[in-house]
């Protein structure tokens, strides 16, 4: 389920020494509590999802409170330890007895 979204944003930086240049960039990210089933087999912390750029205008503030349904293709740790789920959304789901849309 969607409990927040997150965009970020960051400059350029040039070449500095041992450190790359970096491009400026963005980008739109769902934070997510897992919900699969069985409940014992949950995540205990949440994973963000980063919206791919075709993404962003289907899911970007149309997604709270809603619950995702998303095909992990594999599941990545940033330098900080938080978890980010790499994959896409197959569907949302608007109330948990509805159709998905």
């Amino acid at each position: 389920m969607v409990i927040t979204q997150v965009h970020e944003t960051w400059p350029a930086r040039p070449a500095n020494g041992n450190t790359p240049a970096r491009a400026a960039g963005e980008s739109f990210n769902l934070v997510c509590q897992d919900m699969s089933q069985p409940a014992e087999q949950r995540m205990t912390e949440n994973i963000s999802y980063k919206l791919k750029e075709d993404e962003i205008p289907l899911y970007w503030d149309k997604s709270m409170d809603k619950i995702i349904n998303a095909v992990c293709r594999r599941i990545v740790i940033s330098k900080s330890g938080k978890a980010s789920l790499v994959g896409e959304i197959v569907f949302i789901v608007i109330r948990c007895n509805s159709a998905p849309v």
